[in-house]
């Protein structure tokens, strides 16, 4: 537990890391992210296998992929208000259950419509009630320094598919893609619920201050949220162009890396790349995007967040030219390395935005709608190189709608509101303390 005397005096500048509970909580969110996201962003791994033993054409495999990140975007609203009514970790047990069957059924499938309904369907709940109330209860967590916590977040992001794209190529060359689900599902399982267990939903759960407090900021209340205050604020919310423009801005930024993360492999395998080695494309991409995951989130929290999104975005789409002319193992490593700059960054900043935004009140609803954006532009992007492939034999195309919806995600960002000031100035005379402390203390 967290003590006054442990917590920085006011006169003196906080720290930007001292131990607290908040870090276990960041581990904790970024296993789970780790281990429920990772099967579908190494999901071009299943193409090749699926295609060779069922006959599937590549657009109807990756429609349930897109399918997958359609139900996703649908639910994520749903799971972000769960979060902000019943808590993470009841959220977090429900959809790690559901992570289970989908998994060991995903592995049954013999029909396409089999793939549609456990991956596309089940899988697709799952990821949204297990994985979007986490970002808006770490922020919880946080008084200050938030974005040296989100940067740890969004590094674990990378760290995943970095991890699974090798091994699920291995498991698949070693014991065949339908084992390769089942193995994962109780893998997984047992991981995500030992995570489950030592998560708390606030500070207040183990008497604790939120990290970066001081002894001068109001002392804590071990309290709930009220539910129709939460809504009201919600309503709040969505009376402001941010709230509409962020999702579209995590729409066009997600349809600009599926297009990458789902066919990179296909791509590579027909010039001749062998599995395996199209698969490390993906880890060396996931793995050069930890950097900028980490760095990102900080950087927009010291500097100009608009500009240093939009540079992030400019900085995922203009790579994408190389893969016109890359035909050799080389060039596409160097391509993985140059496009994993920016695709790290890409979504570091949305947390700081919110938190600028909208200050220290209840974020889910609105970050659940920002992950509708990202899921529909997941869904697009992942099956659109599959669609124009089937129709054209190549992934043109598809290279073009990821370079332009990226800039156009970058000309967006510079288009919201200013940063300085909070939308909703009055929550905190309105509303009820977020453990026991105005939203004005944060700013």
């Amino acid at each position: 537990m967290t003590t006054q005397s442990e917590i920085p005096t006011p006169s003196q500048t906080p720290k930007a890391f001292y131990w607290h509970y908040a870090w276990a909580i960041v581990t904790i969110i970024a296993v789970m992210q780790m281990v429920g996201a990772s099967i579908r962003m190494a999901f071009g791994v299943f193409i090749e296998p699926l295609t060779v033993e069922f006959g599937w054409g590549q657009g109807s495999i990756t429609f349930a992929y897109a399918l997958s990140s359609i139900v996703t975007a649908l639910v994520s609203p749903f799971a972000g208000s769960l979060g902000d009514r019943f808590g993470a970790r009841k959220a977090m047990m429900l959809g790690t259950a559901m992570f289970f069957v989908g998994m060991i059924l995903t592995g049954m499938v013999t029909e396409i419509w089999h793939l549609y309904l456990t991956f596309g369907v089940l899988l697709g709940v799952a990821q949204a009630v297990f994985l979007v109330p986490l970002i808006p209860a770490a922020m919880l967590w946080f008084r200050r320094t938030l974005g040296l916590g989100m940067g740890v977040l969004m590094a674990a992001w990378g760290v995943g598919p970095a991890l699974a794209a090798p091994l699920m190529g291995y498991l698949i060359e070693r014991f065949g893609w339908q084992d390769t689900f089942w193995i994962t599902a109780f893998g997984s399982v047992v991981i995500m619920f030992a995570m489950v267990v030592m998560f708390r939903d606030r500070p207040s759960d183990r008497g604790d201050l939120p990290y970066g407090a001081l002894p001068g900021d109001p002392p804590q209340v071990k309290a709930s949220l009220d539910v129709e205050k939460v809504k009201l604020f919600t309503r709040f919310m969505r009376n402001t162009a941010a709230y509409w423009n962020m999702s579209s801005i995590h729409f066009l930024g997600c349809v600009g890396h599926a297009v990458i993360l789902v066919y990179i492999i296909p791509i590579a395998i027909s010039e001749g790349v062998s599995v395996v080695v199209a698969a490390s494309l993906l880890t060396v991409m996931s793995g050069v995007s930890v950097i900028t995951r980490l760095a990102v989130p900080v950087m927009a929290e010291r500097m100009g967040t608009r500009t240093v999104m939009a540079v992030a975005y400019v900085a995922q789409g203009l790579p994408v030219i190389m893969l016109f002319w890359t035909h050799d193992v080389t060039m596409f490593y160097v391509f993985a390395i140059v496009f994993g700059i920016g695709y790290g960054g890409e979504a570091g900043g949305f947390p700081i935005l919110n938190r600028k935004y909208y200050g220290l009140a209840p974020v889910g609803a609105a970050h659940g709608f920002q992950m509708l954006g990202a899921g529909l532009g997941m869904a697009v992007g992942g099956w659109v190189g599959g669609i124009t492939f089937d129709l054209t034999g190549g992934y043109d195309i598809a290279l073009v709608v990821s370079i332009v919806t990226s800039l156009g995600g970058a000309v967006s960002i510079m288009l919201l509101e200013p940063t300085h000031e909070p939308l909703i100035p009055d929550w905190e005379a309105t509303t009820p303390a977020l453990d026991g402390q105005p939203e004005s203390v944060a700013r």
